[in-house]
Formats: structure tokens, C-alpha cells, sequence
């Protein structure tokens, strides 16, 4: 018989005739990785429970369990298993039911060796490809696990990240309030509390990011009102007289933005705390963002108070707060726009 390339597979043969059980020990034994022999179905079905081989090729008739009922208890267990099954006899009963059983190919004795080695040939090529796509499947899996590990380790690492900033930023307040008490120049202890508001608005950022899942943008209705309350809280003096309205759709921003626009809405609101509301019993102070179609957003910071003289430009304005405020304007690409024609406000698109 013809010799045939040798295959990276398991084999079960079941025959049981002794003497053709030996002439294909040596036909097929040195041409697949593995090969298991079974005299009966009985025992065949113990081999492949206990061996899992890739290919099975079995006579039909056999003592004690014949070959068909033996694929179809192998075939419950491991459906994929490729059969090949060796016949005397050509009995259409018997083709019927191999075919209704999956077989993959169905030979009548005596064999001719080229069928079957060509036969095994395209089998075993089938087996190894479907094994080569599991094995990239199961690499694309532990790879995608390992990716997700390592995602899952960054982010708790960057969560750490913005925790620590987020205290150190606190010390250095805390610090700044040390000295605020230690000065009696209220000028000096001026600078000293806009210093810490300063602060705090970029702790706030960090400690947003620490708390929620997303670690790249801020949730910006959450960031204002921390900002806006933190304001509250630090010109006490003024609550139960000064209100604020939001008006703040549900957006992300990323840090390289909100950190920007947070330190504007600080000084903006602060100088409305401060000015505004001078001999005024009550006031009101809006804080906005909205998107439009275009994907641009607009931030609107007002209030109902005195206002600045018409005449004053922003841009030539010589505060600190004034002056901070245009040049995160024009960090984030954004235009500034102001009307005191009704208390003030402040507009800046971005």
C-alpha cells in the first residue's frame, strides 16, 4: 500500500478481526501522532472516553457492541468527532444510518489504501485547522483577559493617582488657611482664601475622577455644583440671600477642559459673591452649559447684581480674577463675550 504523509492527530481504530487489526497497526500507527486500537465497539468506547482521538475509523460489525452503535454513544458525547467506517458489506440499512449519524466517509472491504489515505489526509487537515482556530481563539481570549487585567490595574493605579493629587491639593488649602489666620491684613487675607477657592475648584476635578468609573472626562453637572456650593460655603456670610439657578446639561468634558472651565466658574461666581450683591437683601446668580448642533458648547456665568460700569472691557481688566479668567478663555480656543446691561454676564463659547 501506498505510504501517506504523516498527521499531528490522534487515531482509533476499531476492527475486530485480529489480522486486519494488525495489518493496520502498521499501516497507520507511524502515520498519526497517536494511534489506539480496539477489538470491539465495547471497547472503543473506552478508548475514546478515556483518550478523546480526533479521528475514529471502525468496522460496522462487531461482537458484544457493532461499530454504528458504538459512534452514536461517541457521537452524545463529542459530536464533532470525525468517523470513518470500513463495511464488508454495502447494505443500504447500514449507509443510512452511518450518513444519519454524521459519518465522514463510508468504505466497502477490501479498502483501497488510496482512498483511505486520502480520506484521512483531508480529515486530518480539517482537524488540524479547526485546532489552529481554537488555539487563536484561546490565545485571542487570554490575551483580551490579560488586556482587561491590565486596564482593570491601570485604572485602580490612576484612581490612586487622582486620590493622592487630589489630598495633596487639600494640604496645600489647609495650609493657606493656616497662614490666612496667622495675617490681619484683610487685603493679604483676601489673596490667601481666592487662593485656596482656586485650589479646591482643581482638587474637586480629581476627586470626581477618583469616585467615578469614567477616569477621562468629568461629569460636568456634578463638578459645577460642588464648585458652586463649595463657593456658597466660603461666603457664608452671604446664604439665605444669594440663590443659584443651574441650567447644565448632562455633558463629559475632558480634564484638559473641565479643570479650565471650573477655575473660570470659581472666579467669575467669586467676584458675584463679592460685588454684586452690595446692599442688597437678595440675588440671584445662574450657571450654565449648553451644546449646540455643531458640537461647541457655551458656558453662561451671570447675575442679577449691580453690574460693572458699560464702558469696562474684560480684556483690559487689571484683577487677577478678571485676568485668570481670559487667559483660561483663550487655553480651552474659546471667545469671551459680556453684557452689563442687566446686572452681569459672562458668556464664553468654546
Amino acid at each position: 500500500m501506498e505510504q501517506s504523509a504523516q498527521h499531528n492527530i490522534s487515531l482509533l481504530f476499531v476492527e475486530d478481526n485480529e489480522t486486519i487489526r494488525f495489518l493496520y497497526n502498521r499501516l497507520l500507527s507511524k502515520r498519526v501522532k497517536d494511534f489506539y486500537i480496539g477489538e470491539d465497539g465495547q471497547k472503543g468506547l473506552e478508548l475514546f472516553q478515556k483518550h478523546k482521538p480526533d479521528l475514529i475509523i471502525t468496522d460496522i460489525s462487531m461482537p458484544i457492541m457493532d461499530g454504528l452503535e458504538m459512534i452514536r454513544l461517541i457521537k452524545e458525547i463529542t459530536p464533532e468527532v470525525k468517523v470513518i467506517v470500513m463495511s464488508a458489506y454495502s447494505i443500504k440499512e447500514y449507509f443510512l444510518e452511518a450518513i444519519n449519524l454524521g459519518v465522514n466517509g463510508y468504505l466497502i472491504k477490501p479498502v483501497d489504501a488510496k482512498k483511505l489515505f486520502s480520506l484521512i489526509d483531508d480529515l486530518a487537515s480539517q482537524i488540524l485547522l479547526k485546532k489552529e482556530l481554537e488555539n487563536r481563539e484561546q490565545q485571542r481570549r487570554v490575551a483580551e483577559e490579560n488586556l482587561r487585567r491590565s486596564l482593570a490595574e491601570k485604572d485602580i493605579l490612576l484612581k490612586e493617582v487622582h486620590h493622592r493629587v487630589k489630598n495633596n491639593m487639600q494640604i496645600i488649602s489647609s495650609i493657606l488657611k493656616m497662614q490666612e489666620r496667622q495675617v490681619e491684613d484683610p487685603v493679604l487675607k483676601e489673596v490667601l482664601e481666592e487662593s485656596q477657592n482656586r485650589i479646591r475648584s482643581m482638587a474637586l476635578v480629581h476627586e470626581d475622577l477618583y469616585r467615578n468609573e469614567n477616569l477621562e472626562n468629568i461629569k460636568f453637572i456634578n463638578y459645577a455644583k460642588s464648585l458652586a456650593g463649595n463657593l456658597m460655603r466660603t461666603f457664608s456670610d452671604h446664604q439665605g440671600k444669594i440663590s443659584i439657578v443651574y441650567d447644565i446639561e448632562d455633558v463629559l468634558l475632558p480634564l484638559d477642559t473641565g479643570i479650565p472651565c471650573g477655575l473660570i466658574i470659581n472666579e467669575l461666581i467669586s467676584n458675584s459673591f463679592k460685588y454684586a450683591f452690595k446692599d442688597r437683601e437678595k440675588g440671584t446668580i445662574k450657571l450654565g452649559l449648553q451644546t449646540n448642533d455643531e458640537g461647541k458648547y457655551q458656558l453662561e456665568v451671570s447675575d442679577d447684581g449691580v453690574g460693572f460700569d458699560k464702558a469696562f472691557e474684560v480684556e483690559k481688566a487689571k484683577t487677577l480674577g478678571l485676568k485668570i479668567v481670559n487667559k483660561l478663555v483663550q487655553q480651552i480656543d474659546g471667545t469671551l463675550e459680556y453684557d452689563f446691561s442687566q446686572g452681569t454676564k459672562f458668556i464664553i463659547r468654546f
